[in-house]
């Protein structure tokens, strides 16, 4: 969507909500009768299986049945970056409470569950306003509810919708301590331009008092880093086929989950993870009244996750005028975590 929204609902906050079983291969939904939102997803879906890299765009991967996925992958052995930055975190909890310092106003893009943000929270001097923000909004509201049961004396506002998208409410709204918490490495999962162009309006959205914490998954031995993204349990391989499921279900498509395989493999040159579902034979895939034609091992590649050394992200933040005023890394040197501030 075009910009953040405010969502108000009856009882945003309840805890009886079910993840659905999107196991469906086949929607009844027909063209006519495609929302707005699923007009714009058709759309994007079209144009990167139209490529000669097929593609599809990582933010569809957060309906409420991938955002769970993703939790789960989270706490799996395999999968480091969770539990490293989580107890990087609780090291550095003090100094970072320091730096922030008193009733700031804490926003936190692609919140998910609100795990990470707790050891934050808890370590703040009468924060004022949590912002947690995400594209899907089930999630989202339980989250929010959640994190308002845990801390109570903080006025929680979550707001749904496409982080990457200007933030029109926080604008308008002042705000003398403004925190942007951007764990987790999701700043990976874009491009070096990308990347720049966020942290600027990231910077932009905290304004000249503000800061911005970032989560940075550094480059570490190519066996760690695949394993992380083709776990034994086959949990980022259901999370990277419920793209696919949900093409189906809100596209009117008919793609065969048995038909494509997960497969994460690290791009030396790119220093990128790269995930893709692989045909395993000659097919055709129908979405809504568009046929799509897939040759035998011909990929989708469905996300990207950049991996930094401390000295590349620096350059990064210093493309996007921002000043990297302190940098933790654990032990093993596997994750980072940065505290920027405007140049």
């Amino acid at each position: 969507m075009d910009e953040q929204t405010l969502i108000s609902t009856q009882d945003p906050f309840s805890t009886d909500r079910n993840i659905p079983d999107n196991s469906g291969l086949e929607s009844d939904v027909s063209k006519n009768q495609l929302s707005p939102e699923n007009q714009i997803f058709l759309e994007d879906v079209l144009e990167g299986l139209s490529q000669s890299q097929k593609s599809l765009p990582c933010k569809y991967f957060y309906d409420e049945k991938g955002s769970q996925l993703f939790e789960d992958i989270c706490e799996l052995d395999e999968y480091y970056v969770t539990r490293t930055e989580i107890a990087l975190l609780e090291d550095i909890k003090k100094e970072l409470s320091e730096m922030i310092g008193s009733h700031a106003t804490i926003i936190e893009p692609g919140a998910g569950a609100g795990i990470k943000i707790q050891t934050l929270l808890n370590a703040l001097d009468s924060p004022d306003l949590y912002v947690p923000m995400d594209i899907s909004e089930d999630f989202l509201f339980y989250s929010a509810g959640v994190i308002q049961d845990k801390f109570p004396h903080i006025d929680v506002l979550p707001i749904q919708g496409d982080f990457t998208q200007p933030t029109k409410w926080l604008d308008k709204n002042s705000h003398k301590n403004k925190v942007v918490f951007f764990p987790g490495s999701t700043i990976g999962n874009f491009d070096s331009e990308s990347a720049t162009d966020f942290l600027i309006n990231l910077r932009n959205l905290v304004g000249e008092n503000g800061s911005i914490i970032v989560g940075v998954d550094l480059i570490k031995d190519k066996q760690i880093l695949e394993n992380a993204y083709n776990d034994s349990s086959g949990k980022t391989e259901a999370f990277n086929k419920n793209l696919l499921i949900r093409i189906n279900q809100q596209l009117n498509a008919n793609f065969d989950l048995s038909q494509f395989r997960h497969e994460a493999i690290f791009n030396h040159e790119k220093e990128r993870i790269e995930m893709h579902l692989i045909s395993q034979r000659v097919q055709s895939v129908k979405i809504n009244s568009k046929r799509i034609n897939f040759s035998k091992y011909e990929t989708i590649h469905t996300e990207n996750s950049h991996k930094y050394s401390v000295e590349s992200f620096l350059a990064l933040a210093r493309n996007a005028q921002l000043k990297c005023t302190k940098t933790w890394t654990d032990k093993q040197k596997l994750f980072s975590i940065h505290y920027l501030i405007h140049v």
